[in-house]
């Protein structure tokens, strides 16, 4: 599954970046992914991980922390449609699109249940068989 975090505090604010399914270090330094201008950022401040049917998010030790919904990560935390992640100035809007499979597969099973009720409806009554008994 891929993500996005749309700016929606920051100078790149409206901006939406995407992730694949991977491990993302967000921080100052050279090596992260993610590299947000700030004093108030960490060189390694957070790392997102997108797997294949989660998304969450882990504080490396930053100064001034990592937060999800005004809530400070302690711990690995997961992500879900719509939270915040604020990162010093830097805030990002989870969007999570919802998988066209799941969609599809209850979509598809409502839909044979419908016809399977209508096939049903269809049928006949079946005719009651009427015995006689033969005289001996």
């Amino acid at each position: 599954m891929a993500i996005q975090l749309q700016v929606v505090l920051g100078k790149q604010r409206g901006k939406h970046l995407t992730f694949a399914p991977g491990e993302y270090v967000f921080g100052r330094g050279p090596e992260c992914h993610v590299r947000p201008n700030s004093e108030l950022v960490s060189r390694q401040h957070c790392m997102l991980t997108v797997a294949r049917d989660s998304v969450c998010i882990r504080d490396l030790g930053s100064a001034n922390g990592t937060l999800v919904n005004g809530g400070r990560v302690r711990e690995e935390q997961a992500l879900f449609d719509g939270d915040r992640i604020q990162l010093g100035p830097l805030v990002l809007l989870v969007k999570i699109p919802h998988t066209e499979l799941k969609t599809e597969t209850i979509t598809d099973s409502v839909l044979a249940l419908a016809q399977r009720q209508a096939q049903l409806e269809e049928i006949p009554e079946k005719p009651k068989l009427q015995t006689t008994e033969a005289a001996t």
